[in-house]
């Protein structure tokens, strides 16, 4: 416990993502979604994918790249899809990230 509160918490990202809401738009439909980063370091360009299912078939795919989600935070950000999302099952997913780049200040010279 001493040493989490001294060096801090450096376990990776866990992320959740959840819907926030469904609109109807001119053009198909929204659903606007909330990614909650449980973990302890940050994700950049976290990939969040959302599938809308009809039994075991997929129906439709979209996502989404969050650019910086930092260690115990949350940001929102939305999916588009042509079919309505409320007649399937949606399902959520984190599909990837980047580990930040911390070198780039040392090498051009502005600690």
């Amino acid at each position: 416990m001493f040493y989490k509160a001294i060096a801090g918490d450096s376990t990776p990202p866990d992320v959740k993502a959840e819907v926030q809401s469904i609109l109807s738009m001119r053009n198909g439909y929204l659903v606007k979604i909330r990614a909650i980063n449980q973990g302890g370091t940050t994700a950049e360009g976290l990939i969040i994918e959302g599938e809308l299912r009809n039994n075991n078939q997929s129906v439709e795919i979209s996502d989404t790249t969050i650019e910086y989600l930092p260690a115990h935070s949350e940001r929102e950000g939305g999916l588009f899809f042509t079919t309505d999302p409320r007649n399937y099952e949606l399902r959520l997913r984190a599909k990837g990230y980047e580990k930040p780049f911390r070198g780039y200040l040392f090498s051009c010279g502005l600690e």
